[in-house]
């Protein structure tokens, strides 16, 4: 890490304030974004990463960031030297779309080795990707090892596309379809692939034929196989058997997760009559071929098997051929049906005529996933899949919900739908979205793809594809988008609206979950904040994972930290019936202690009778704002402008539609109703615990406990930035930061303002100074920006609050900071960091702030 000079620095908050609306769109919320990119490009044309990086880190917080933001700032950092973060971005971009052609070609030059050899790879299956891009990841593998490479893909009605290959031996390129053809490849030396060790050709063939595979032969031997699809398909004329469920289960890995599924099969039990059908789609695993021949040698399973590796749709239709009547029931080998479940399904699918197709809850069942909604959860093991699945039917029964579309990793599909619709598109490449163009058709042709909210079964999820999954998932979404413009729109309103909220909240009262946890009770902003990071820190503790209930809105939602159980669960506080129920479920639950965040927040009713619960109650303090009797407005004019200390128009006591003393009296008695009932003081940091201590003494306060913190000092340059660690939301520390700009400008031009956070108007508080506001920033990334951003100091903008995340950083990174101390001196701060008194008005505390930084940045460490 470089650390510039003073005069360098103070060039840089110069140039900063120059560009930073120098194209005239920076204050424009409509193209802001743009404006961003334009100051990255201004910058870079100067040779100023250091002046790109805000710009480029900025786009990367905002929403919808895509993968060229990420990509972007990669190059940025890299260009800047700092080479582990434009890595890690770079890492980032690749995840985000492994399609783009862009973020490839940066791969294949700046990725690591493996990044490199992916990269790759996923150009040389991008049948449209540049002959420059494709030689780039020709030469990459070659380098590696690799002795033969072809590309080979349809254009009309010809075969287009090439082969290299090291050393001297005859190379042939075999067709199979409705006919074998043989033919000889001759070396071109002019080649664009071809190099001094390396031999290159063209292959363009014209052909009516079907041609379904493509291998290329080395001295006769195969080398390498390529799947060209086979086109249209329909249904084989096959004699009709008695109509029972077909079961298609397509396999290609993973043998102990295909073998539980298929023994899950076995175990369905009556009263459906069932077939099974796996198609092996040519499995490299040699233990789970044998043991699918095994199977069927004992009339367990129809086998069919796939000369090469064909995907999951054409898998599936080969075996629809063998169902010209029944329902059919799509499976991936990954997933757990219990007992008994699928002839639920079958119920549901003839629940009502239009019905087309069903799919039950899953824990990876993108909108019928549990317990959280469109994400990939954890499976559980097998017993307690049957458990949830005997929860879904007792909380459900046979209700369904209908879906934009089902999900194909268990899809039930009516013979009715099957016979109108046809066999599942194979456009798909080797999976994702058939199944959504599917159930789309379906909808065309007047069916419904439904939930069945009362079934539940286990998914494993991304066993098959793994590394390459995202770049099919980019891929085939495009194709799908193409095909059916609108499903993008419906899907996210779907998602948005939620319908199956309620039914997943069915089965969580049902599943209280592990007996011993904490419950963390808050209602919303600050209070929520805090009980979530809390949360975070117990779930890394031992014992039970904590659990969240947020009441807002008249209502009180219980989630899970980390996605765990529940995440969909809701009860209803305006009358006294829902919070009976919550108080039950609470017990039910064995909690065994509540934590409190800003009790005089929740509805006095719900607070007592959460203390007769009869746990032991504390009240976390992380946020006092709620409990210090002084409550300051700092909205009127300071009377006393040039005295150092408060006024009486600083420090004036606020009650919204009271009189300030009415009010203190109120709140003053409720606060000490609760204090009385309470078992505990829980501080969440430092100056929270000495808070507590002094101002609330006659009830016990528990230590604080801090985690151990690794000391990581970076470089502070003199001229350095001054950092406001803002995690919330705040008007007041918006008003604050503004403050504090014009304050600094009287003393300091060159002084710079940079907020780790987002503000109510970010664009509003950037266009009052020389202030630069990130956007969201996750606690893992400090140490990064504190380095690209060159910070010099921290700032703590709230004044009873949040004190923990300024004062961690401050002493894990070795840097100076200016905070509101209401424990008056009774907390020993670090050498260099400035105590605010918290009756100070925006003007005072924001003139001090500026003087201590301007001294700092003069060499007077005593400021």
């Amino acid at each position: 890490m470089r650390e510039r000079g003073g005069p360098r620095v103070s060039e840089a908050a110069s140039l900063h304030k120059k560009f930073l609306d120098a194209n005239g769109l920076f204050f424009d919320s409509r193209r802001h974004f743009e404006a961003l990119f334009l100051n990255v490009q201004r910058h870079l044309e100067d040779r100023r990463p250091d002046l790109a990086f805000p710009h480029a880190d900025r786009r990367c917080r905002l929403p919808n960031a895509g993968a060229r933001d990420f990509l972007l700032r990669s190059e940025v950092s890299r260009r800047a030297g700092f080479l582990n973060e434009g890595a890690r971005d770079l890492d980032r971009a690749f995840e985000l779309d492994p399609t783009d052609r862009f973020v490839l070609q940066v791969a294949l030059t700046w990725g690591e080795p493996a990044q490199k050899s992916l990269a790759a790879r996923l150009v040389l299956s991008d049948g449209a990707a540049a002959d420059a891009l494709v030689a780039l990841a020709v030469n990459r593998l070659m380098d590696e090892g690799e002795a033969m490479l072809f590309a080979l893909g349809r254009r009309d009605r010809a075969l287009v596309g090439w082969a290299a290959w090291t050393g001297s031996e005859e190379i042939h390129l075999r067709l199979a379809g409705d006919s074998e053809r043989l033919i000889a490849l001759k070396p071109e030396p002019d080649h664009w692939l071809a190099k001094e060790t390396r031999f290159a050709a063209t292959i363009r063939l014209d052909t009516g034929e079907n041609v379904e595979t493509a291998t290329l032969l080395r001295n006769g031997v195969a080398a390498a196989t390529r799947s060209l699809g086979v086109g249209s398909r329909a249904f084989a004329e096959v004699a009709p058997e008695p109509a029972a469920l077909s079961v298609i289960v397509p396999v290609y890995e993973d043998f102990a997760a295909t073998r539980a599924c298929f023994e899950a099969l076995f175990a369905q039990g009556a009263p459906l009559a069932m077939r099974i059908i796996a198609v092996d789609d040519d499995s490299p695993n040699a233990d789970l071929r044998r043991w699918l021949v095994d199977q069927a040698a004992a009339d367990r399973i129809t086998l069919l098997r796939n000369s090469h590796n064909l995907g999951f749709a054409v898998s599936v239709n080969r075996a629809l051929q063998l169902c010209p009547a029944g329902d059919v029931l799509l499976l991936n080998a990954d997933a757990l049906p219990p007992p008994g479940s699928l002839a639920r399904l079958a119920e549901v699918a003839h629940a009502a005529s239009d019905i087309g197709v069903v799919t039950p809850f899953s824990n990876n069942g993108e909108y019928a996933s549990l317990p959280k909604a469109n994400a990939a959860n954890p499976m559980e093991p097998e017993a307690e899949i049957a458990h949830i699945d005997r929860l879904a039917r007792e909380a459900n029964g046979l209700n369904f919900i209908d879906l934009p579309n089902g999900i194909g990793s268990c899809l039930f599909i009516t013979r009715a739908c099957l016979d109108a619709v046809g066999p599942l598109p194979e456009l798909y490449d080797r999976g994702y979205f058939e199944d959504v163009e599917f159930c789309l058709r379906a909808r065309e042709k007047g069916f419904r793809n439904v939930c069945a909210t009362g079934v539940y079964v286990g998914h494993e999820g991304s066993r098959s594809f793994r590394a390459e999954k995202r770049r099919l998932v980019m891929r085939n979404l495009a194709i799908l988008q193409r095909r059916f413009p609108d499903y993008e729109a419906e899907s996210a309103s779907f998602v948005e609206a939620d319908p199956l909220r309620r039914a997943r909240g069915a089965i969580e009262a049902l599943l209280p979950g592990e007996v011993g946890r904490v419950a963390l009770v808050c209602a919303g902003g600050a209070a929520r904040f805090l009980a979530v990071q809390r949360a975070e820190t117990l779930a890394n503790e031992d014992g039970p994972a904590p659990l969240i209930c947020g009441c807002t809105n008249g209502r009180a939602e219980l989630r899970g930290v980390g996605g765990g159980w529940p995440q969909s669960l809701e009860f209803p506080l305006e009358g006294r019936e829902g919070q009976r129920n919550l108080i039950a479920f609470l017990r039910a639950s064995q909690i065994s202690r509540i934590e409190l965040f800003d009790p005089l927040a929740l509805e006095p009713r719900l607070l007592a009778a959460l203390f007769r619960l009869g746990v032991r109650v504390e009240i976390a303090a992380g946020d006092l704002e709620w409990a210090i009797p002084l409550q300051t407005s700092f909205d009127g004019a300071c009377r006393t402008p040039d005295a150092l200390g408060p006024c009486a128009s600083c420090a004036e006591g606020a009650f919204q539609g009271e009189t300030a003393e009415t009010g203190r009296r109120r709140s003053l008695k409720r606060k000490r109703r609760i204090l009385a009932r309470a078992d505990a003081f829980r501080p969440l940091d430092r100056m929270s615990e000495q808070i507590a201590r002094h101002m609330f003494g006659d009830v016990a306060v528990a230590s604080f406990v801090e985690p151990p913190i690794v000391a990581r000092p970076v470089p502070r340059a003199q001229h350095g930035a001054l950092a406001v660690v803002a995690p919330l939301r705040d008007a007041r520390a918006d008003r604050l930061v503004v403050a504090l700009g014009r304050a600094l400008r009287r003393i300091d031009e060159s002084a710079r303002i940079v907020v780790f956070g987002d503000c109510v108007n970010d664009l509003a508080v950037m266009r009052a100074g020389d202030i630069f506001v990130t956007g969201p920033v996750e606690r893992d990334e400090y140490e990064r920006l504190l380095r690209q951003y060159e910070v010099s100091a921290l700032m703590s903008p709230y004044r009873a609050r949040l004190f923990g995340r300024t004062d961690r950083i401050s002493r894990a990174f070795a840097l100076p900071k200016a905070c509101f101390d209401f424990s008056f001196g009774k907390l020993t701060l670090d050498d260099g960091d400035l105590a605010l008194d918290p009756r100070l008005c925006d003007a005072k505390a924001a003139s001090l702030i500026a003087q201590w930084r301007y001294g700092m940045s003069q060499g007077d460490a005593t400021c």
